[in-house]
């Protein structure tokens, strides 16, 4: 299933090219070190990039060989020191909270967390934390890569409310978020303090964010050979299945496809790791592409209850509630998602639930403007476009209706009545009736 195209190897001259480009030199700079002119950089800038099968230097940058990623590394823990800078004896609601965040922060069940530094251990991150006390309980949290003192990020938490673990949960995941982006925006390299598994997974993490094709051709390019190998690593899985899926519900290349690969990767998480959320997760992810949303909801529910703080989970059973007919209980999580989720953890998803709840409420002119909101960053995704589509036809806006269907076809050349069908399996017949004529515009051609 995941057979493995042979590619074109880079030169040697190639090969010193792009080292060069890691190391962040200019063109210019190149020119200079090589003894090459501008013109021959941009040739073998060119054909780099096609090797690769990337578009810009960034891509090219991040990019691993085969041969150079290392296996052993997909054992390698990825450690995470919380660092008390402070005595917390003068601030018991800091302290509280602290401990509070240390212990949601083992429900992602993916660090090897620490709560001071080994001698001769080089942690991915240390997370230090602070507190002050003058008219109320500050939190201060910052991250740092590894031993360096470059500040990645900070923020500061008031400790201004008696429910502790709600707020604990809402910093644990403010907190997670904040390494995710500050993973992705790294230069990784084989003596990084993360391991590649790590970086790989959160790279792909943000760049499925944009949904774009590209976004899921890079993904499986970086995390294939990770996920696919004799040693199992749960990360790669699972954001390998993300993207699969995703890529199922914005109809990039062949549905079957793609269901298919999403189900081995199904079958190996369940052989390996039967009772981990991340299993649980890839499983409602494949049963949800063959039509099975009954059982899909049944594994996410299950992740949500055993890890409260699994975004992903949250926001995908929203958009399966809502297809199966279960718009209060979609509501109340969506209500649930916007109370507990931070703004930069992927709210975007949230958003296009919310605009589908207005959409079969019959509220089309505020379904049209979060739509409208939504495209203005992911102009391809598939789902709000037809939404936008919808909206226009039950609206009345005729000339607005065929302008969006041809940004549709635009970005999705082959999509086809089928495509709405195969998403619509496991509707109920009413809902998916419903749909269905608030689409016809699209196939009138």
């Amino acid at each position: 299933m995941f057979e493995q195209n042979t590619r074109q190897e880079l030169t040697s001259r190639q090969k010193e090219i792009l080292s060069l480009l890691r190391k962040g030199l200019t063109n210019t700079e190149i020119c200079k070190t090589l003894g090459i002119s501008a013109n021959t950089v941009k040739v073998h800038l060119a054909n780099i990039y096609k090797i690769l099968e990337v578009t810009n230097r960034t891509e090219a940058v991040s990019t691993q060989n085969e041969s150079a990623i290392k296996f052993d590394d997909l054992k390698k823990d990825l450690i995470i020191v919380f660092n008390k800078e402070n005595d917390f004896a003068a601030t018991p609601k800091a302290q509280e909270l602290y401990l509070s965040v240390v212990e949601s922060f083992h429900q992602y069940h993916i660090f090897r967390i620490i709560d001071f530094p080994e001698k001769d251990l080089v942690p991915g991150f240390v997370i230090s934390v602070s507190a002050t006390h003058d008219n109320e309980e500050v939190l201060f949290i910052s991250i740092r890569q590894g031993n360096s003192r470059e500040l990645l990020w900070t923020t500061s938490i008031k400790v201004n409310s008696d429910d502790i673990l709600l707020l604990a949960q809402k910093t644990s995941m403010l907190l997670f978020r904040s390494l995710v982006l500050a993973t992705a925006k790294m230069k990784y390299t084989s003596s990084s303090s993360v391991p590649y598994w790590w970086y790989a997974s959160m790279y792909c993490n943000v760049k499925l964010e944009n949904r774009s094709k590209e976004s899921f051709d890079i993904s499986k390019k970086m995390l294939t050979p990770l996920a696919t190998g004799s040693e199992y690593n749960e990360q790669a899985t699972y954001m390998l299945s993300m993207a699969y899926y995703i890529a199922f519900l914005e109809n990039w290349g062949d549905r079957q496809t793609n269901s298919l690969a999403l189900g081995e990767l199904a079958r190996k998480a369940m052989y390996n790791a039967p009772y981990s959320v991340y299993s649980k997760v890839i499983m409602a992810f494949y049963n949800t592409t063959i039509g099975n949303k009954a059982e899909a909801i049944s594994y996410l529910q299950q992740t949500i209850e055993e890890t409260p703080l699994f975004i992903t989970a949250r926001i995908y059973l929203i958009q399966i509630y809502l297809l199966t007919g279960e718009e209060e209980r979609a509501l109340k999580l969506i209500d649930e998602c916007e109370r507990l989720i931070p703004e930069t953890a992927n709210k975007a998803s949230v958003t296009h639930a919310r605009s589908l709840i207005l959409f079969l409420q019959g509220r089309y002119s505020e379904c049209k403007n979060i739509a409208k909101q939504v495209l203005l960053y992911t102009p391809n995704a598939m789902a709000v476009r037809l939404i936008m589509i919808a909206c226009c036809y039950k609206m009345g806006q005729k000339s607005e209706c065929e302008a969006q269907i041809k940004k549709l076809y635009e970005n999705h050349p082959s999509f086809n009545q089928n495509d709405i069908e195969q998403l619509l399996t496991g509707v109920t017949p009413q809902k998916k009736a419903f749909i269905m004529e608030s689409l016809q515009e699209i196939f009138k051609k």
